[in-house]
C-alpha cells in the first residue's frame, strides 16, 4: 500500500498526498466531508457538534507544513442531495474561501453535490463527476461506472464508502480505516489483463463515523468496488494511525 505511483497517506489524518512524477507539484486528496451533516441530528433534538472548523483546521495545518499546489476534493463536498442546507449555504462558501487564500481547490462532484454550484466561490475548479486522471490515478468519488479512457490507469483512488471496521466483539469496531485492494483490470475494463489498485480513502468528516455514517451498510454502494470485488486478488485494511489490521479474510468487516 502506498509503494508507487507518488501516493502517500498522511497517518494519522484522513487525507493521501499525491505527487507527479517529478515530484514538482503535490496535492492534498482527500474525500467526503458532508459540510452540514450535522443539520439532520439537530432537528431531531440530538446535540451534534459543528465538524467544519475541524476540519478547516486540519487542512490548514497540512497546507502549512506539505506547500501542496492544490487541495483535490472527491465528492460529497456538502451533505445534502436534493438540496442546499441553510448550514451548507453558510459554511461551505466560507470553508472554500479560507482555502482559496492558500492553495488552489479542485472538486471532482459525488453523489450528494447536486446544485452545488452557487456555493463556490469563482477560483474554486470544479471537474467532471467522471473523475481526472494524474500520473496514471484516476481520481474520482466512487458512485459512478468508469470510463473507458481510464483503462490505461494503474491506480482508482475515489472515496464515497466512508470505510470503517466493523466486527462484533473486535476493540477496533468503529474504527475508520484506509482500504487497498489488487483487482483484475478485466473486471473493470473489459478485455484487459492484469492487476489494478483500488485505493478507498476514509471519510475526511472524522464525525461521520461517530455519528453512524459508516460503510457497512450490507450492500456494495459502488459500482466499481460491486464490479472489483468479484475478482479480488489481494487487499490491505490499514487504519488512520497506519496499523495493518486485515486482507482479503476481512473484507467483509468494512464493505
Amino acid at each position: 500500500m502506498f509503494d508507487h505511483l507518488n501516493i502517500r497517506a498522511l497517518f494519522p489524518d484522513p487525507v493521501a498526498l499525491l505527487s507527479t512524477e517529478n515530484g514538482n507539484i503535490r496535492h492534498l486528496v482527500i474525500s467526503d466531508l458532508h459540510i452540514g451533516f450535522e443539520e439532520q441530528f439537530v432537528a431531531s433534538g440530538v446535540k451534534v457538534g459543528v465538524s467544519t472548523q475541524k476540519m478547516l483546521e486540519m487542512l490548514l495545518r497540512l497546507i502549512n507544513k506539505w506547500k501542496p499546489d492544490s487541495i483535490i476534493m472527491l465528492g460529497d463536498v456538502k451533505h445534502s442531495i436534493d438540496r442546499i442546507s441553510r448550514p451548507e449555504w453558510d459554511e461551505v462558501p466560507r470553508f472554500l474561501e479560507q482555502l482559496l487564500r492558500q492553495t488552489k481547490v479542485k472538486i471532482i462532484p459525488g453523489n450528494h453535490d447536486g446544485g452545488i454550484t452557487p456555493l463556490l466561490p469563482r477560483e474554486v475548479e470544479l471537474a467532471p463527476n467522471e473523475g481526472i486522471s494524474i500520473a496514471s490515478n484516476v481520481l474520482l468519488h466512487g458512485h459512478m461506472n468508469l470510463l473507458p479512457q481510464f483503462s490505461d490507469c494503474q491506480r482508482i483512488i475515489m472515496g464515497h464508502l466512508h470505510p470503517v471496521y466493523n466486527r462484533r466483539g473486535s476493540p477496533l469496531t468503529g474504527t475508520q480505516v484506509w482500504v487497498s485492494l489488487k483487482v483484475d483490470r478485466a473486471s473493470l475494463f473489459e478485455g484487459e489483463s492484469g492487476l489494478i489498485e483500488i485505493l478507498v480513502l476514509p471519510s475526511f468528516n472524522m464525525e461521520l463515523s461517530n455519528a453512524g455514517w459508516s460503510s457497512n451498510r450490507k450492500k456494495i454502494i459502488s459500482p466499481i468496488l460491486r464490479r472489483g470485488i468479484r475478482q479480488l486478488n489481494d487487499a490491505v485494511i490499514t487504519t488512520l494511525s497506519g496499523e495493518v489490521i486485515g486482507d482479503v479474510d476481512s473484507m467483509q468487516h468494512v464493505l
